[in-house]
């Protein structure tokens, strides 16, 4: 199959030109390579939902709702929204880009209005909910294949919800070639007042699942060390007050900055100013800020849960620590602060590192021949079973 022969159908939660979320920032940034690779996209969108404008082999079509998509709403809304597509133009794979919002109702549809096609289920990690274990169990079983964004992926699959792991494909996310090494932006370093300071920098989200108040715990001991150094904390969340009470809770006074959310075109000139990242993230199915702080040249300092330590070439292109040990945050960051040359050489790493590894351009080709497969081998199958 040719890739301009290629139509797929993606019902969907959101692909919002900006996002502070890393699952939504890759269906965002796949779907429209796979459209400027000539793979006819049909994606499926509430009614006021933002896209990107003018992707081609994009067709927007609408559920007949208004607010985002709720899981427990989706089985009522989306298995008619995916036949009313098949009327217009049958497609040759049906795409589930969330285990729990959409898989359940790709599966519907396809039997109950007996498509002849395949579906492929994209997972970026599980939640913590039993009855959420229950559904994605079950999607995951009845997937034709499933696409996870890294190994971790994989055995989380199988370690926690048992399930079999010979049709999971592991594809690893993309960066954007924005994010490139270079000096600090002279507006940023005015904006946060950060002219001769050393910088840690966290971009993300301010959620619980990002370990947001051990960040701070491990830079007060830091900021003891190295009083001229700062912490700058990018992003938006509900977190930002909590955050805010317990760095005066630690004496970080002007030690701490908040730039609040970033968006998604500053996000490369704010890497440039770090001299250290710093992610002491639960749980990561990817990875993204990491991977972009890599691109970027950034020597990293990173938890070792979830994925990060595929990204993370242990003392190679940064360190992993065990959130349960914080000291050891500290000794990596005291020692990548007071060390120019290390940052230099562990950021030329890391670089390349990423670049290797993470580019779009290898995550489109993977998730395209994976859909390829997966659609011949389910002619394959029916073609057997012909008389």
């Amino acid at each position: 199959m040719s890739v301009g022969d290629m139509r797929i159908c993606s019902p969907h939660c959101g692909v919002a030109p900006e996002t502070t979320s890393g699952g939504e920032t890759y269906e965002r940034e796949l779907l429209a390579r796979l459209g400027r690779a000539g793979v006819d996209v049909e994606l499926i969108l509430a009614r006021g939902k933002p896209h990107p404008e003018g992707v081609p082999h994009w067709t927007v079509h609408r559920f007949p709702i208004r607010r985002g998509l709720r899981w427990w709403v989706a089985p009522f809304v989306v298995p008619s929204a995916i036949k009313r597509v098949w009327d217009e133009r049958p497609f040759d794979l049906l795409r589930a880009h969330s285990l729990r919002y959409i898989g359940p109702s790709a599966l519907i549809a396809r039997r109950r209005f007996n498509f002849n096609v395949p579906v492929v289920s994209h997972h970026h990690h599980l939640d913590p909910s039993p009855l959420n274990r229950l559904i994605e169990k079950r999607v995951v079983e009845a997937s034709d294949r499933v696409v996870v964004g890294s190994e971790f992926g994989r055995r989380q699959l199988a370690a926690e919800l048992g399930v079999r792991t010979d049709h999971v494909s592991v594809v690893y996310y993309g960066v954007d070639p924005a994010f490139v090494p270079g000096p600090p932006p002279s507006e940023l370093l005015d904006r946060y007042h950060l002219r001769g300071h050393p910088v840690a920098l966290f971009l993300g989200g301010l959620k619980p699942r990002k370990n947001l108040l051990l960040l701070l715990d491990i830079w007060a001991p830091v900021a003891a060390r190295v009083p001229e150094a700062r912490l700058v904390i990018a992003g938006g969340g509900p977190l930002r007050a909590d955050l805010e009470r317990h760095v005066r809770q630690l004496g970080l006074e002007g030690r701490v900055v908040f730039t609040g959310y970033v968006p998604e075109a500053e996000k490369a000139a704010h890497f440039r100013l770090a001299d250290v990242f710093l992610f002491p993230s639960a749980m990561e199915g990817f990875g993204f800020s990491v991977a972009e702080a890599m691109s970027a040249g950034v020597p990293v300092v990173a938890s070792d849960r979830g994925s990060i330590p595929e990204l993370v070439a242990e003392g190679q292109s940064g360190f992993v620590c065990d959130p349960s040990v914080p000291d050891r945050f500290v000794e990596r960051l005291l020692l990548l602060l007071g060390d120019a040359a290390l940052r230099e050489k562990f950021g030329a790493a890391a670089r390349e590192r990423a670049d290797r590894l993470f580019r779009w351009e290898a995550c489109v080709e993977g998730t395209r021949r994976v859909y390829e497969e997966t659609i011949e081998a389910w002619r394959h199958r029916g073609a057997r079973r012909s008389p």
